[in-house]
């Protein structure tokens, strides 16, 4: 079965092993002082003096006295050399009661994830296909797909992020496949997505060929950094959760480049190369869905297992089977949707419901059968505006961001990571 082929990879996670790391280009200083008006702006006054920027300011009230009410103010900065550093902190031990210099006691310990793409070359060394779950379909029974699939899955097991994506010599059968679940789905789309979706599928149609045969992901890589800077990073199949999501923390969309079994085109019982193109392509072409699909990634960065699941779910709710208001009606943008004949069919007869992710992040849904219920949002702008507040509520002792220069994802302040989460 799938899972064999990576005995046949046995020093691909050596040679790339997930490592953790502590941020070291940061620096905290905490203050102790009385809490009088003003007594925050003339700390900030001490950094201000000696050109330093900060990246996280913490406060925090200590238990009031007799003697008067204290805080302990906690500040994050770029570490900076040992001169000017030394001169910041003459200037403040003169002025405050009590200066602590990195705490490494009170460092946070989070699960790992990829700063850069140096680290998001461990991506994809977990697969996670449950498949007992779907011994009877043809994809799993049928040796002589097995085999090729396997052919085409090492191939995809060894691309690393920044490097040409495998070229894919598909075979006639294979390419008559896309060309008739394209056809049918290509009809249905037009009914049911919205026109965000449908004029990025055109424009990618006229670019690259999309009706006449199954894209090199090669080529979909570079239409769609020059599009909105999303990059394509080959996989063997299912990634863990975390894996996926961190990886759309960097703007990298992890795809297949199999494709389902000739026999049953209309459904396929885990993601293929027309899931990828037909369903997430159009959307990462798009540059507002392209920032949503990010803000969750890097919400999923470093959190813990709970709040990952939540995002996950909320992922599932937007990206794959979201839905939205346009000129009145409900229409569809989710990659689920598009690429499922079945979702087509479904989904102007189901429920809609408003998105709320407060409430669906909890909210369970089916894997195996077309959705009872979409969630739809009056805007790409509202859902982006939810997720962000919905982020803050995440029990996550830090913030990143990403650096679009230096392609990395920075931190606001000092954390260490641990390796204890899948």
């Amino acid at each position: 079965m799938l899972n064999k082929i990576f005995r046949s990879f046995p020093c691909f996670s050596t040679i790339f092993p997930k490592r953790n790391f502590t941020i070291d280009y940061l620096q905290d200083v905490e203050i102790i002082t009385r809490d009088y008006y003003g007594s925050l702006r003339n700390i900030l006054k001490s950094f201000s003096n000696h050109k330093i920027n900060l990246s996280d300011i913490e406060t925090l009230k200590l238990n009031r006295t007799a003697k008067g009410q204290k805080i302990v103010v906690k500040l994050t900065f770029e570490k900076i050399d040992d001169y000017k550093f030394n001169e910041l902190l003459f200037d403040l031990q003169q002025r405050y009661d009590e200066v602590l210099i990195d705490n490494e006691s009170q460092t946070p310990l989070v699960p790992w994830y990829p700063r850069n793409d140096e680290d998001l070359k461990t991506i994809g060394l977990i697969m996670e296909v449950k498949e007992e779950n779907n011994q009877d379909h043809p994809q799993f029974k049928d040796q002589e797909y097995r085999k090729r699939r396997e052919e085409i899955a090492k191939l995809s097991q060894q691309h690393l992020i920044g490097e040409p994506v495998p070229y894919i010599n598909y075979t006639e059968q294979e390419e008559v496949t896309w060309k008739k679940i394209y056809s049918i789905l290509r009809e249905r789309v037009e009914k049911v997505m919205s026109q965000r979706y449908l004029r990025n599928l055109v424009k990618i149609e006229n670019a690259l060929g999309f009706k006449y045969k199954i894209p090199q992901l090669r080529d979909i890589d570079a239409y769609l950094k020059a599009e909105t800077g999303f990059r394509i990073k080959a996989t063997h199949g299912i990634l863990s959760q975390r894996e996926f999501l961190n990886a759309l923390g960097h703007r990298v969309f992890c795809c297949t480049q199999y494709i389902r079994h000739h026999s049953t085109p209309e459904y396929t019982p885990e993601p293929d190369i027309v899931h990828e193109l037909v369903g997430h392509v159009p959307l990462f072409a798009d540059k507002e869905v392209a920032d949503l699909s990010q803000e969750i990634g890097i919400l999923s960065c470093g959190t813990e297992q709970k709040d990952l699941s939540r995002l996950g779910t909320l992922y599932w709710f937007t990206l794959e089977f979201g839905a939205c208001k346009e000129n009145g009606q409900i229409k569809g943008f989710g990659a689920g949707i598009a690429s499922s004949i079945g979702e087509c069919d479904n989904f102007p007869k189901a429920n809609y419901e408003k998105f709320d992710p407060f409430i669906h992040a909890d909210r369970p849904y089916p894997i195996q059968t077309v959705q009872p219920v979409y969630m739809y949002t009056e805007s790409f702008e509202e859902a982006m505006q939810e997720l962000i507040i919905f982020g803050k509520s995440l029990q996550k002792p830090f913030g990143l961001y990403y650096d679009f220069i230096e392609k990395e994802l920075k931190a606001t302040k000092r954390v260490k990571t641990h390796l204890n989460n899948p």
